[in-house]
């Protein structure tokens, strides 16, 4: 379908990216110009360092500045998730850097494709948060079901589980974010204040679920649960008597005729809500921006039950040695240092050193998108589009209000087959 154009002028792209593109792009960065920011250039033996991921850190801007400031050419292969997964587990020898997520740890530490990082190589390991570490942004916080990622962080010298904290650990905490609920309030004519709301009789054919399905049964449930239709003991690791409560509901719904559409892309859930085929969907931060960058009133959800978290984070493959592995670290530390952290940031994504990020930011940035105040005049995207009018409060408050209230986390379950199964079995109902 063709999305529909911005009406107000204001939001007129002024680079030649599309907003929509970088998520499924393949970034391949050069070198260019001399090295800046404090980063030693590698040196020859380790002039190219390629890495793969999502499109959510893979993204030819990210690549190019990396290669610009460590003096080495950066190849980033953004894939989709199975391809991803794939690639990671069955050819370490294809990449330096796993750009990957906490929520897979269960099939990754075992596999031990990946080495243990040492943390002593990490200039700036002392500021990442307790997020990762322990699981509580601040002491009050709830930590969550499913695969947070203090679960999957530690490791000996051999890459063995752990009870932190240690030296090694697993991959280095990065990007991350709350998910929900995106919405058009002028379709919804309210507020979404619940995750029941997926499943009102008001957006009875106005509604599109995630097709990943271990996240939109995680979607699902947390609107199950908020019903008071049934309680889930885990809802990051689901029975298969849970499973199967969950897909009966599930079909009966698509019966009713419940369901517009189930998307898999980011460019698929900004489109059914630009066009306005959906009220309210399973959405992500950069999609809810992007289609307000189109000029389409769009609100992602602050659920009173609590967010769905993710993490993500960078791993080094068991196959890197040398200036290979020395390549890799400054890389790592690169992602830290701040500039990467900004750029995600206008994207509505947050980073593990949150104060190297503000130093890349503007005030009126920082006090946006992480102290959770108003918008002190317009703001851009990472691609200088304006998505942010002056005076908006982002949804949900500030990154520490946000992170206080994680119902669950991201998951691989131990039934993840037999979630699999039933997941298709809901799809062809």
């Amino acid at each position: 379908m063709t999305a529909r154009k911005p009406t107000d002028t204001s939001k007129t792209k002024r680079t030649g990216m599309s907003r929509r593109t970088f998520m499924g792009t393949t970034a391949g960065a050069v070198a260019a110009g001399s090295v800046v920011g404090g980063f030693p250039s590698i040196g020859h033996g380790a002039e190219t360092l390629r890495t793969i991921g999502l499109g959510v850190s893979v993204i030819n801007e990210i690549q190019g500045k990396a290669s610009q400031d460590l003096g080495l050419k950066v190849r980033g292969q953004a894939l989709g998730y199975g391809a991803m997964f794939g690639k990671m587990l069955n050819q370490n020898d294809q990449y330096e850097i796993a750009e990957g997520y906490f929520n897979d740890m269960d099939v990754f530490i075992p596999a031990k494709v990946w080495q243990p990082i040492d943390t002593q190589r990490i200039r700036d390991w002392d500021k990442v948060t307790n997020l990762a570490k322990t699981g509580k942004l601040t002491p009050d916080s709830n930590a969550g079901q499913g695969d947070a990622p203090f679960r999957h962080l530690w490791l000996d010298a051999d890459g063995n589980r752990v009870d932190g904290p240690s030296r090694y650990i697993s991959m280095l905490p990065g990007w991350h974010n709350a998910d929900s609920l995106g919405y058009n309030p002028e379709e919804t004519g309210r507020d979404i204040e619940s995750w029941a709301d997926l499943f009102s009789e008001e957006f009875k054919g106005q509604v599109a679920l995630l097709n990943v399905p271990q996240i939109g049964t995680m979607d699902a449930a947390l609107a199950i649960e908020a019903m008071g239709a049934y309680t889930f003991k885990d809802k990051g690791n689901m029975t298969r008597e849970e499973i199967d409560f969950l897909i009966k509901f599930l079909i009966e719904r698509k019966k009713e005729g419940h369901f517009r559409a189930f998307w898999e892309t980011f460019g698929q859930s900004v489109n059914l809500m630009v066009s306005g085929e959906v009220a309210v969907q399973s959405m992500w931060s950069p999609a809810v921006t992007a289609v307000k960058a189109e000029g389409v009133p769009c609100i992602y959800a602050f659920p009173k039950e609590g967010m769905r978290g993710w993490h993500g984070g960078l791993a080094i493959s068991a196959k890197v040695t040398g200036k290979q592995l020395d390549a890799a670290y400054e890389y790592l530390n690169w992602w830290l240092d701040g500039w990467a952290g900004a750029f995600v940031a206008r994207q509505g994504y947050y980073m593990s050193v949150p104060e190297n990020v503000k130093k890349h930011l503007e005030p009126e940035e920082w006090d946006y998108w992480y102290m959770g105040k108003p918008a002190a005049k317009e703001l851009p995207d990472p691609f200088d589009t304006i998505i942010v009018e002056k005076g908006e409060v982002r949804d949900g408050g500030s990154y520490w209000d946000r992170f206080s209230n994680i119902a669950v986390w991201n998951s691989l379950m131990d039934e993840n087959d037999y979630l699999v199964k039933r997941w298709t079995e809901f799809l062809s109902a």
